[in-house]
This record gives C-alpha cells, sequence and structure tokens, in this order.
C-alpha cells in the first residue's frame, strides 16, 4: 500500500481507491469526492462491451464492471496490485499481471480501454500504437488522467502534454469525441494529501518503514504539484477518442529488432549501404532515437536523432542532432500535415525535443533544400548558423621550438586525462555558447569507436613542461584533402592548433586541410582559410516550447566531429 493510500485509510478510516477525487468543496472527504469521480467516468463509458481496464488499482472499477455485464478484463504490471484486487473482490476477477505495451488477447476486438490515472506513467506512442492493435473498428479510448498543459523550464516531464497526446492519437485515425477539464475538481485533493500525510508521519513511518525525509519530499512534490495546477501547467482531464478511420500510414518505433528495415530504406535513399555496426553505433543503447512511418508492412519514412551531452551557457544539458530523414519515392510526394515524413518529424519532436523532453535542443546539418520544407511547415526555426568550409594549404614547415605534436591513443588512462584537461580547459572558455562536451569519453565513442572511418587524434604539448595545449582529430582519407574534424583546447590556442594541423596533413601526403566550421566560431581559427559557403542551415526545433530561438543565434560551436556523417 502507497503513503498515499494508508493516509487516507489513517484520515478517514477506510480506502477503496488509488485516484484523484472531484470535490465539491475543498473540505470534502476524499472517499466522497473519489466516488464522485467513479460516477463521472461511469456516465461517460461506453454500454456494455468488452472493454479492457490498464491499470486496476485496487480491482473496485474492474469489479463494478464485471457486475454491471461487461466483458471485462483488467491489468497492472504490479503483482501486488493484482493479488490485493483478487483478496478484496475474488479469485475470479479477472485481473491480469501485464503491461499494457506486452497485452495483446483478442486483438482487434476490444470495444473500449479504460486508462484511470494510468495513462502518464505508459510511453505515449507505444499506448496509441498498442490501442489502434487492439481495437475494433468502433473501438474508443477512455482517459482519466493528468495532462501537462504547458512547458515551461528544462526539466523532465512525466505527463503527457495534453495537445500532443491528442494529436498523437488523431495521427492514428481516432479523433476527440469528448474532452472535460476536470482540474478545478481535482486539484483539492492534492491539498487535502499535503495536510493529512504529516497529520499521520508517525503511523507512516511505522506502517511503511518510510523515513521523515522521503515524506517531507513527498509533501514538497505535491506542493509542487499544486502550485503546477494554479498555474495552469498541468491539469486533470476526461478524454474520449474514438477510431474515425484507420490511416494510410502506421507511426512506430524504430530499435533492433526492425533496424533491418530502416538500413534497408537508407540504401534506397541515400544509394550507399549501413551496416549493422554503423547502426549500433549510432542508435544503439540509447544513444538514439528515431520514429519510423510504415506502409503496410514497408518502412516508407523515417527520422533520426542522435543524443549529445552538451555545456548549455556554461550548465549541462542534453541535445539531439538529428539524422537519417528520408522518405522512400513513392511518399516524396508531400511534406503535408498528412505525410509520411511530416508524420515521423513531428513525433519525433514531440517525443524527444523541448522543455519537459529527454533533449532540450535539436540542431543538424541538412542541405538549404531539406531545411526549406520543414521550416515553411514550423518544424524547423532560425536557421541558428550556417556551415563553413575552411580550407588551408598544407604545410611541413618548421617544427615548432615551443610545441611538440604526437599521436593520442584514448584506450590509454594517461592520454584520457590529457584529453579532459583539454575538454576543461575549452569548456571554461565557451561558457557564453552552446558546445556539444568534448571529454574522452565522448572522443572514445566518437572517433575511436566508429565502425567505418579511421580517424587520428593528435595531442598538441608544450615542450617545456608537457603540458597538453589542446588536441585534434583528423581523418587523412577524406575526400579532397586531410579533414581537420575537431579541435579541444582553449581558444586562444586554436590558431596554434590549426597551425600544427597544417604541418601534420603535410606529413601525411595531403596538400589541403580543410574543416566544417559554423559561421560564428570560423574567425576564430587563424590562418587566413579559404571560406566556401556550403548552404547547409543549422536548424533549430520549432515545433515544441523549448528555448527562444532567437537566443540561439550564432551561440553554437559546431564543427566537422559534430555531424554524425564525417
Amino acid at each position: 500500500m502507497n503513503v498515499y493510500a494508508r493516509a487516507v485509510e489513517l484520515e478517514e478510516g477506510q480506502v477503496h481507491d488509488l485516484h484523484f477525487g472531484l470535490h465539491e468543496s475543498p473540505g470534502m472527504p476524499i472517499a466522497a469526492a473519489q466516488r464522485r469521480s467513479t460516477e463521472l467516468l461511469w456516465r461517460h463509458l461506453p454500454p456494455a462491451c468488452r472493454l479492457l481496464e490498464a491499470g486496476i488499482g485496487f480491482g473496485a472499477s474492474l469489479a463494478r464492471l464485471v457486475g454491471a455485464g461487461y466483458a471485462a478484463t483488467g491489468i497492472s504490471p504490479d503483482p501486488l496490485r493484482v493479488r490485493l484486487a483478487r483478496e478484496r473482490h475474488g479469485e475470479t476477477l479477472p485481473a491480469r499481471c501485464v503491461r499494457f505495451e506486452a497485452f495483446d488477447d483478442h486483438r482487434g476486438d476490444w470495444d473500449a480501454l479504460l486508462f484511470r490515472e494510468s495513462a502518464q506513467h505508459i510511453d505515449a506512442l507505444q499506448l496509441v500504437a498498442r490501442a489502434d492493435e487492439l481495437l475494433g473498428e468502433q473501438g474508443e479510448i477512455i482517459v482519466l488522467d493528468e495532462f501537462a498543459l504547458r512547458r515551461t523550464a528544462p526539466r523532465g516531464e512525466r505527463l503527457h502534454l495534453l495537445e500532443h497526446f491528442i494529436a498523437l492519437a488523431e495521427r492514428f485515425g481516432f479523433v476527440l469525441a469528448e474532452r472535460l477539464d476536470l482540474s478545478r475538481e481535482a486539484a483539492p485533493t492534492l491539498d487535502t494529501l499535503r495536510r493529512i500525510i504529516p497529520r499521520h508521519a508517525q503511523a507512516l513511518q511505522r506502517d511503511l518503514g518510510v523515513t521523515a525525509d522521503a515524506l517531507d519530499g513527498l509533501c514538497a512534490s505535491i506542493l509542487e504539484r499544486s502550485g503546477h495546477y494554479a498555474e495552469g501547467r498541468c491539469g486533470y482531464f476526461l478524454l474520449r477518442l474514438r477510431r474515425a478511420s484507420r490511416p494510410r500510414w502506421r507511426i512506430g518505433r524504430i530499435d533492433g529488432g526492425n533496424s533491418g528495415a530502416m538500413r534497408t530504406l537508407f540504401a534506397q535513399v541515400f544509394d550507399r549501404p549501413m551496416s549493422e555496426a554503423h547502426w549500433q553505433w549510432k542508435y544503439a543503447q540509447g544513444r538514439g532515437t528515431a520514429i519510423g512511418v510504415w506502409e503496410d508492412e514497408r518502412l516508407i519514412a523515417h527520422y533520426g536523432g542522435v543524443g549529445r551531452d552538451i555545456v548549455f551557457f556554461g550548465q549541462p544539458q542534453s541535445a539531439a542532432q538529428s539524422c537519417d530523414v528520408m522518405v522512400a519515392p513513392s511518399g516524396r510526394a508531400t511534406l503535408s500535415r498528412h505525410g509520411p515524413l511530416f508524420l515521423a518529424a513531428a513525433t519525433y519532436l514531440e517525443d524527444q525535443l523541448g522543455y519537459g523532453n529527454p533533449h532540450l535542443l535539436g540542431f543538424g546539418f541538412p542541405n538549404l533544400r531539406a531545411w526549406e520544407a520543414p521550416a515553411r511547415r514550423g518544424l524547423y526555426g532560425g536557421p541558428v548558423g550556417r556551415m563553413l568550409e575552411l580550407s588551408w594549404p598544407a604545410n611541413r614547415g618548421t617544427p615548432s621550438p615551443i610545441v611538440a605534436v604526437r599521436a593520442l591513443d584514448l584506450t590509454r588512462k594517461r592520454d584520457r586525462a590529457d584529453a579532459d584537461a583539454c575538454w576543461s580547459a575549452m569548456r571554461a572558455d565557451l561558457k557564453d555558447m552552446i558546445v556539444g562536451v568534448r571529454d574522452a569519453e565522448a572522443l572514445l565513442h566518437r572517433y575511436v569507436a566508429h565502425p567505418d572511418k579511421a580517424y587520428r587524434i593528435f595531442v598538441v604539448r608544450r615542450r617545456l613542461g608537457g603540458r597538453p595545449l589542446g588536441l585534434m582529430v583528423l581523418n587523412a582519407e577524406a575526400e579532397g584533402g586531410c579533414e581537420l574534424l575537431d579541435l579541444v583546447a582553449p581558444l586562444a590556442a586554436v590558431p596554434r592548433l590549426v597551425a600544427q594541423a597544417r604541418r601534420v596533413a603535410a606529413s601525411l601526403g595531403a596538400s589541403r586541410l580543410y574543416c566544417w566550421a559554423v559561421d560564428n566560431i570560423h574567425q576564430r581559427f587563424g590562418g587566413d582559410p579559404s571560406v566556401r559557403d556550403l548552404d547547409v542551415p543549422v536548424p533549430a526545433n520549432a515545433w515544441t516550447a523549448g528555448p527562444p530561438i532567437e537566443g540561439l543565434v550564432g551561440k553554437w560551436w559546431l564543427t566537422g566531429g559534430d555531424t554524425d556523417f564525417h
């Protein structure tokens, strides 16, 4: 039994449910408010039918549904909940211990799915996609739950954003049949809990084994949630989403199980293969996330993103680089709001980017044409920068009497320490900018672990004392010369590292050293390079709430090493 339930039981002598109540007045007992909520929900259920309740609490709703003639089944991922429900309502109660995402019985035969404060615990895309598979032609999704209404800060958000949840359901062919805002009546539940938990603190510690600090933290969390209700940042809603059609295209996640379809599409679109090892390097173990769109059983659109730890004006944050944005020839006719590429892009952005999502920012390196269409549809904003190609003649020159260059091996502890020291100095200089983390761990994955390319990493040291001045990453096998992928150093040392990179390029047999750099940093490289505009704008996410785009313009530090394809 959780703290909320035990506190209500201690306060009112009994507890029948775990959900919010709907209060007619602030002093209404929670049990009475919960009964009022149940009666409202009951009035909005369809007549007796085949109904699946995802999340059963103590089993009261499920028992009532069965008693009223519904062919009802209840599921919960928690075996304790199932056991408690059967203890209260009999061993024949049709309750099963299974996650909704894994439930597959009577696929296509369910008339209704009921989520009572359980939807917030299920990934929105998995919820709607599984509902699409389980429900029949006239089936409906009924949700009584908390939702976020707006997001204003870069913190994690456990609640689904209401407008995104509804939009996602509509992409699967559901229409909003009913929407009731019950926030004003639900909010007093939080006030009541915040009042009764301290009153019964000693009993709660004794009965449940929780600490006083844990209870204080819980009360602080409840107070914060009450504030969110008062500020209109979250609310409590009843939604009924009814199937109106089965769309031509189906949205889903790309993972290891279907990555082969992604790589097949990649080869068709870009006319070159992607190895399984390359997909693993980019997306596996949570490094990347991708949304796919299928027509029948064929993947026809894909929008991917690779997570990147960043320093955002001196603070640690996360960003995602958009990549592998592609659509099969049969889906290229349109980027309308009903086209497959738009569906993939919008779903990805809502799922991954902006306030309350895993990544605060998005960025990428599309060509001008690939940027313009999403920008017209409101997906991309900016650009916040433009990528340039800087080019210098390779120059062996005379060895410097001040610095020495040697290869860096990031599998060695000492060399990793040197890399971390260089990154620490660079980070301190870029506290007023946005920069991807370039510590030893990040460099090791980006360059050493790359499955297809061989990079050369060099450290530049002062001859006197041996202190590392900075490090540089080169690709001597790049087309058109030797490419300078990355520099990790304090800003004052960058021109000296470029000069040393030109010497190394010459020693590797190249006639030219070149580098991709975003336009707002190219003057820091020194050496009077030739400059070419690549027609590669750097987009920002404009689809979901996040930091104002105007504050990001000219603030990124980006080089070729920040791409996934150099």
